[in-house]
């Protein structure tokens, strides 16, 4: 093994690496070039092999076979700890923030040196504002609790923990994915200078603008094997979404049909409710949404998307306000209530919320008590028609999968995603409430996933939309209003002002 750094290899390196999970080959020996002073964003399909190379990368995964290089020395890390002291840190989609804790005491968690001493508020946040602005970031005072924190501010830190200790390496999943048009820019500038510096920068993004707006080369995967990589100015987004999937399946935003809202259908009137620590997150919320209409509720997260979800789909009792479903006012709120009132949802985690990981993909198919209703007779599971219906409704929503019998964690994001919409809608309900359907799938399965819902929408179906991405909300909605503080806008009509809408999302009058 070759242990002394070469000055003249690359930063990063991967030769020949594979990785397998059971009967999956997530990586197919993947080779690639990272260097330093530059921006690379990785493209592919949910289960393409992005996120199996970056954790290995990260040393949260080990490869199977193959070797990691940095600076022309092969390596091996046993955690997510020794990629870090090699220079290697990643920021997860979903952060990773002790909110109970203050920026300084987050910060010391990655500190290495914090492990062997007691530790020392003042130095650890001296420590903080050098590396502030050493990086170049914004963090505010270090003794702000993390819970304080805007969506922005937290992902600034959590770059700030990825970079501690000299990291010259910072791998970025989804970076864009909760923040506010007026937040992309200054974190696009802080990945620039951080590429100045001479730092390299790997992003996973579905987007196709992002690669072109921020990255000096993107590099295209494809079941678990390198398509191939490309300076980003020189190759056009139609051309790396057929590198992507083999065709282009998204269609240009605008192509929305034309619908006309038939009746009311469902009916928010003066809504409030607490989230879980007995706080108001929602205020006199009113909204109405006609038979046929898709309504967007954009916001960041933690404006009272989530107990709107629940108090919708009766996970929460509101503390005031009626909601109606086809002028039935409902009086109780559990899910068998809100099922029973035709409201179907697909949850904002398909992992924790619409799925059960160790059952195989058939039986996900049927956790419904309607659809275990249509599939039994005093207490008997009709097998054969619960597994024709679970057969028909992959082929209809081209899941692709080894095995009904095979365990759904098996599944890629797209394909779990696809599996929990198709249950949803075999129940054709009068009113379907989603939250982010399309976060971290590509746009494939993005586009699957936006039209089974403008299909429904198509056959009379009253959708609400609650999303953090402006361009889902956008590229779906007829009508769009923004969530911000518990408080709901006034309606916006399409063409929708991206600058207003980001600012409504940001708190603005």
């Amino acid at each position: 093994m070759n242990m002394s750094p070469d000055a003249t290899a690359p930063l990063l390196a991967v030769r020949d690496v594979g990785k397998r999970f059971a009967a999956v080959q997530a990586l197919a020996n993947v080779n690639l070039t990272f260097r330093a002073g530059e921006i690379h964003a990785l493209l592919g399909e949910n289960g393409a092999g992005k996120s199996t190379l970056m954790h290995v990368l990260a040393g949260l995964l080990r490869p199977d076979t193959g070797t990691i290089l940095v600076d022309g020395c092969a390596v091996r890390f046993a955690s997510a700890r020794a990629a870090q002291q090699a220079g290697i840190g990643m920021v997860h989609q979903h952060f990773t923030l002790v909110d109970a804790l203050s920026v300084a005491e987050n910060l010391a968690l990655s500190l290495t040196e914090s492990r062997r001493f007691r530790f020392r508020a003042e130095v650890t946040a001296e420590q903080a504002r050098a590396l502030a602005e050493r990086v170049g970031l914004e963090l505010g005072s270090p003794q702000t609790p993390v819970a304080q924190l805007a969506v922005g501010a937290c992902q600034r830190l959590e770059i700030l923990k990825a970079l501690a200790g000299g990291g010259r390496v910072l791998i970025l999943d989804e970076p864009t994915a909760v923040l506010t048009p007026q937040e992309v820019r200054p974190l696009f500038m802080m990945l620039r200078q951080l590429r100045d510096q001479g730092r390299l920068v790997i992003f996973i993004t579905h987007k196709l603008r992002e690669v072109k707006a921020v990255a000096d080369r993107v590099t295209v995967m494809r079941r678990g094997r390198v398509v191939g990589t490309y300076a980003a100015n020189a190759v056009s987004e139609s051309h790396l979404a057929e590198h992507m999937v083999g065709t282009i399946a998204a269609a240009p935003r605008g192509e929305r049909p034309n619908r006309l809202a038939g009746a009311v259908l469902l009916q928010v009137a003066e809504v409030s409710a607490h989230d879980a620590r007995g706080v108001a997150a929602l205020q006199s919320v009113s909204f109405e949404v006609g038979a046929g209409e898709i309504l967007g509720i954009a916001g960041v997260d933690g404006n009272g998307q989530r107990e709107l979800f629940e108090v919708l789909v009766g996970l929460t009792r509101p503390h005031g306000g009626t909601i109606s479903v086809g002028g039935r006012r409902i009086t109780e709120f559990n899910p068998r209530a809100a099922l029973a009132a035709g409201i179907g949802h697909i949850p904002p985690d398909r992992q924790r919320e619409g799925l059960i990981l160790s059952m195989t993909v058939q039986e996900n198919f049927l956790l419904n008590r309607n659809l275990l209703d249509r599939f039994s007779h005093r207490r008997m599971l009709h097998a054969r028609a619960a597994r024709r219906f679970a057969a028909d409704l992959a082929e209809q929503y081209a899941l692709r999968f080894a095995s009904l019998d095979a365990p759904v964690r098996s599944l890629s994001g797209g394909n779990q995603q696809r599996l929990v919409v198709a249950r949803t809608l075999a129940e054709q309900p009068q009113v379907l409430v989603t939250v982010n359907p399309t976060r971290g799938l590509d746009f494939a399965a993005a586009a699957a996933v936006s039209d089974a819902l403008q299909a429904v929408a198509g056959l009379g179906c009253a959708v609400v939309v609650i999303s953090t991405d402006l361009d889902e909300v956008l590229d779906l909605s007829d009508r769009v209003r923004v969530l911000s503080r518990g408080r709901l806008s006034a309606p916006l009509q399409p063409p929708v002002d991206l600058e207003q809408l980001g600012l409504l999302m940001a708190g603005a009058a």
